[in-house]
C-alpha cells in the first residue's frame, strides 16, 4: 500500500516551501502560565522552524505535509522578569538540555473553506531532556501573496517532562503545573 502512496505523489507536480526561520522574526512560541499571584508569560519570536507543504497541479492548499519541525533554545523564552527567567531555566535543565524541539512523524491537511485548512501533526515534543508523543493542530490560511499562517495551542503539565514547577520568593510564589503553549509562523515560498 505504501508504494502504490507513493507512487501516486510521484506523478504529481510537486512545488515545496521549506522555511527556515531564525532571525526573520515570523516564527513566535509563547508558553503561558499561572502562579498564586498571578498568570505569566514566557516568548521566543525566534523561532528555527522548517516546513515542507506538498501541492498538486494548480492548486493554491497544499495536498499535504511532508516536514515540520522547530527547535529553539530554552534560554530563548523571556519573561518581564529577569528572575523569573532564571528559575525557569533551572527548572527546565537548561544548562544540560539546552533546546525545546518538535519533530512531526505523521501530519494530515484538512481542507477548509476557501483558503483555509488545519494541520494535525503527531510528533516528538522534548523539553528538559524528556521526550513525549504529542498531537498538533494548527489552523492554517493561504494569504494572497501566496504565504501561508499558521496558528494552534497546545496545552501540557510540567510534570510530565519531569520539570517541578518553580517556586519564588522563598516559596510564596508558586508556578502551577499546567502550560498552554501558543505557536505561529508564517511561510513564505
Amino acid at each position: 500500500m505504501k508504494y502504490i502512496i507513493l507512487c501516486a505523489f510521484a506523478v504529481m507536480p510537486v512545488r515545496t516551501v521549506i522555511n527556515p526561520a531564525p532571525g526573520v522574526g515570523n516564527a513566535d512560541v509563547k508558553v503561558l502560565g499561572t502562579s498564586n499571584l498571578h498568570d505569566w508569560s514566557m516568548e521566543d519570536k525566534d523561532v528555527a522552524c522548517s516546513v515542507q507543504f506538498t501541492y498538486g497541479a494548480g492548486k493554491t492548499l497544499p495536498v499535504s505535509l511532508a516536514a515540520f519541525t522547530f527547535s529553539f533554545p530554552i534560554h530563548n523564552l523571556k519573561s518581564e522578569s529577569s528572575g523569573m527567567d532564571s528559575k525557569a531555566y533551572d527548572a527546565m535543565n537548561a544548562k544540560t538540555q539546552g533546546n525545546i524541539a518538535f519533530a512531526a512523524s505523521s501530519s494530515k491537511i484538512i481542507p477548509g473553506a476557501n483558503d483555509q485548512f488545519t494541520v494535525n501533526s503527531s510528533g516528538n515534543l522534548t523539553i528538559a531532556g524528556v521526550t513525549k508523543a504529542v498531537a498538533l493542530t494548527a489552523a492554517c490560511r493561504v494569504k494572497a501573496d501566496g504565504s501561508i499562517t499558521c496558528a494552534g495551542t497546545y496545552g501540557l503539565r510540567m510534570s510530565d517532562y519531569q520539570i517541578k514547577p518553580p517556586t519564588y520568593m522563598l516559596g510564596t510564589l508558586r508556578t502551577g503545573n499546567k502550560l498552554t503553549i501558543d505557536f505561529a509562523m508564517t511561510v513564505r515560498k
